[in-house]
């Protein structure tokens, strides 16, 4: 049963600066997905002069379902091309510290509930005035604890294809043919799109305040 936005807060809330919840920011390379186990299945940024390391964050009280970091973060990356921001509980580490993650959204981020097509043979998900464009890479994950569309896998980034203002479908490649949807699932999906940054030497990735979101609205 879906929680009201009072409830979503309070559990926000729960995700603070204690000792057991989500204190450090890290970055994940592009690849594998981080997953929502204990550990990251993901790869984390290592190395580079200055070295990387994850960084506190303060999480401001929850409205409307959503907490966003307070200040600004500044982590320095070695060579590499990184797509995800991963929660963490302790400064170093990758054991039962893990707590998620979210893909970078680049300065506009876009995100969205789509409802797969009951023409199935259509493959396409109904997402209205999405914003999405062609290639746009996209991952999608279940809501309400329902079952993913037959053919659809929560983690994987997908490419956008046959885009319009209402609709697109997924590709494992760019400019590929769609991903043949075989079953509606839980007839609707969540969907957040992915903008990684690529690094050819050593650099910096910043992130404004407020531009960190632990968000609770596809619960």
């Amino acid at each position: 049963m879906p929680l009201n936005v009072t409830a979503l807060n309070v559990a926000l809330d729960a995700l603070d600066e204690s000792a057991t919840q989500i204190t450090h920011v890290g970055i994940i390379q592009l690849g594998t997905d981080p997953g929502t186990g204990v550990n990251s299945a993901g790869t984390e940024a290592t190395g580079g002069s200055p070295a990387y390391a994850r960084q506190p964050v303060v999480w401001g009280a929850a409205a409307a379902g959503v907490k966003q970091n307070t200040g600004a973060l500044t982590f320095d990356v070695p060579a590499g091309t990184y797509a995800y921001f991963g929660w963490f509980n302790a400064l170093t580490g990758n054991t039962n510290n893990f707590r998620g993650s979210a893909p970078f959204g680049g300065a506009s981020p876009l995100r969205g509930f789509a409802s797969v097509d009951t023409t199935l043979t259509n493959d396409a998900l109904l997402s209205p005035g999405h914003g999405l464009a062609a290639n746009d890479r996209v991952i999608v994950y279940n809501v309400f604890g329902t079952a993913l569309a037959t053919g659809l896998t929560e983690g994987v980034v997908y490419f956008a294809v046959n885009v319009t203002t209402d609709s697109f479908k997924l590709s494992l490649t760019s400019g590929g043919a769609a991903v043949d949807i075989t079953g509606l699932g839980g007839g609707e999906l969540f969907w957040e799109r992915v903008v990684p940054e690529v690094f050819a030497s050593q650099g910096q990735i910043t992130v404004a305040i407020g531009s960190l979101s632990l968000d609770l609205t596809g619960v």
